[in-house]
């Protein structure tokens, strides 16, 4: 460690030339990912010592798939079109504990200065902010807003979904009234509108170049905006951008509101080796590190010069059973599964504490969750015992898959194996690639695998919809179907009365607690770790973080 301590700085005072630190550090063994964030932080990070915005470098566990705003798929998407797109309205910000600011429920204009919603909450009428301008300078007008939503009605990826949620079906509910007014109807009042409307697939979009960039089949130019960006947010595609590498963003130019941001630009650089991205953070060549395992989270609880904001979460992690494969479509085996897990072990020797159990599969921290439902606990002799029953006394032998890119995951496979060989089941763990994991899975060739899942709106039925909901095959994975079930998403998806909503979620959680098509593991905190230094950290309702507000002393 100390050696390449002394090498950073050998290199950051220039007394060694890059050649040289590459040819070295990889003597004493580090990887290749490892020493080129290394250069990249010793060379082209600026100190605010001076008084001056410091550039901000950040340790990426996933890759970019897919810029365009609507159809991203990968977390280090999501965080890049958050920082280079804009919504209508965003959630409204408070100050949260250690210097962190965290959303409230409340709305604010972003690109629209002001808005309102009619006495029956069906009629959304937003103005547009006078000076607001893409960043090539374009001026946003209520037509870019109507193409944006038109857009992620009919076009590419997966906002058509949340389009139809918000219950937008047609494209004649969307509508610019004049150059700065745009109106969104509703085909009911909607509790989880003030809930999807800040979602990032929502974003605003410029219908000129889009339209100029369209070609073919391509009409809403998928094409381009998967490897281009042009939005109105605080950042813009910077001059550093190698795919699988490393990604700049820099500060807007044409930025309406350049005061929101604190610093000179982000460094985003892919790391896929979790020890590497810790190494880095340790010796303060990163400023944040995302995507570390909770074994790692534990070894910088005592590091020198690091800190951890740690965060309940809503984050819902469980076992899928798969009913298209026997036995688990016997609710009989399900259950005993379920009673056969050691889930404080889990909580001790996989989460090392940053989390706590699943007890509904409506999280806590989500209205209306309810945990007292859930019967199952550590209980090796009622496993045993509903195994004998479903015709299984002396157990059975099945397959558990996780994907080696999460591995939290890989470390819970082996927690339950020991489990369920304590009542017979015998367990072969499947360690696949993420590219074969996926496969696999869309192929329906998984019989038991382990999953998560979080909800970036904070609603029971849009958890409910996507984990439970028979039609949603992509995220229903137990390919469960239950018509009680299905009734009660429908009818408390769109109900304006609380009490009412309350007890519709509550008699479908009480179904899943018994069908058990789900085994809930854990709520994973949220955790960022960073440098001491580091300022700015937010908390919003998708647990992305707004690079915007960073800052380092």
């Amino acid at each position: 460690m100390s050696e390449i301590s002394s090498l950073t700085r050998a290199l950051t005072e220039g007394r060694i030339s890059r050649r040289m630190f590459i040819g070295q550090a990889a003597l004493l063994g580090l990887s290749m990912s490892a020493i080129l964030a290394l250069v990249e932080a010793c060379t082209s990070s600026s100190s605010s010592g001076s008084g001056q915005k410091a550039k901000m470098l950040i340790g990426l566990d996933t890759d970019i798939d897919d810029l365009d705003p609507n159809d991203f798929k990968s977390d280090a998407a999501y965080e890049v079109v958050i920082q280079t797109y804009e919504m209508p309205v965003d959630n409204v910000t408070k100050p949260g504990p250690n210097g962190t600011l965290e959303a409230t429920t409340d709305l604010q204009g972003i690109l629209a200065a002001n808005f309102t919603v009619s006495a029956d909450g069906t009629i959304y009428t937003f103005k547009v902010r006078p000076g607001a301008t893409f960043s090539n300078g374009t001026p946003v007008t209520a037509k870019a807003f109507e193409y944006s939503y038109k857009r992620a009605l009919l076009g590419p990826g997966y906002a058509s979904l949340v389009m139809g949620m918000l219950t937008v079906k047609d494209p004649s509910q969307l509508k610019a009234v004049d150059d700065s007014t745009f109106q969104i109807t509703l085909a009911n009042a909607n509790p989880m509108a003030a809930k999807l409307l800040p979602l990032t697939v929502l974003d605003v979009m410029d219908p000129t170049v889009s339209n100029q960039q369209a070609k073919g089949d391509d009409k809403w130019a998928n094409a381009y905006y998967k490897t281009n960006i042009l939005g109105t947010g605080p950042y813009v595609k910077g001059s550093t951008w190698q795919a699988g590498s490393q990604y700049l963003l820099e500060p807007n130019p044409k930025y309406w509101n350049p005061s929101k941001v604190k610093n000179a630009g982000v460094l985003l650089k892919y790391i896929p080796s979790s020890d590497d991205r810790l190494l880095l953070l340790e010796q303060g060549d990163l400023d944040l590190a995302f995507g570390l395992p909770a074994k790692n989270l534990d070894q910088l609880k005592s590091a020198k010069g690091v800190t951890l904001w740690t965060f309940p979460s809503r984050n819902t992690n469980y076992v899928v059973l798969n009913s298209h494969i026997k036995p688990f479509n016997d609710v009989r085996v399900r259950q005993a599964i379920a009673y056969a897990l050691p889930y404080d072990t889990l909580i001790k020797n996989v989460l090392y504490g940053f989390g706590k159990p699943l007890k509904s599969v409506v999280a806590a921290g989500m209205p209306t969750s309810d945990e007292t439902g859930w019967p199952y606990t550590t209980d090796l002799q009622k496993a045993k015992s509903l195994l004998s029953d479903a015709g299984f006394p002396s157990g059975f032998r099945s397959s558990l898959a996780v994907s080696v890119s999460r591995a939290e995951d890989a470390d819970t496979a082996v927690w339950i194996q020991s489990g369920l060989a304590s009542v017979g089941i015998q367990i072969d763990i499947q360690k696949l690639s993420d590219a074969d994991y996926r496969a696999k899975l869309g192929a329906d060739q998984l019989a038991m695998f382990i999953e998560y899942w979080y909800s970036w709106a904070n609603d029971p039925f849009y958890q409910m919809f996507w984990l439970l909901q028979s039609k949603n095959v992509f995220t229903n994975l137990a390919h469960y179907a239950n018509p009680q079930i299905d009734s009660l998403i429908q009818q408390g998806m769109y109900n304006t009365n609380d009490s009412q909503r309350t007890d519709l979620s509550k008699q479908a959680q009480a179904i899943f607690d018994r069908d058990v098509p789900l085994i809930l593991l854990y709520q994973r905190d949220f955790v960022i770790a960073g440098r001491t230094n580091v300022t700015g950290v937010s908390v919003y309702p998708d647990q992305y973080l707004r690079f915007w507000g960073l800052s380092k002393s």
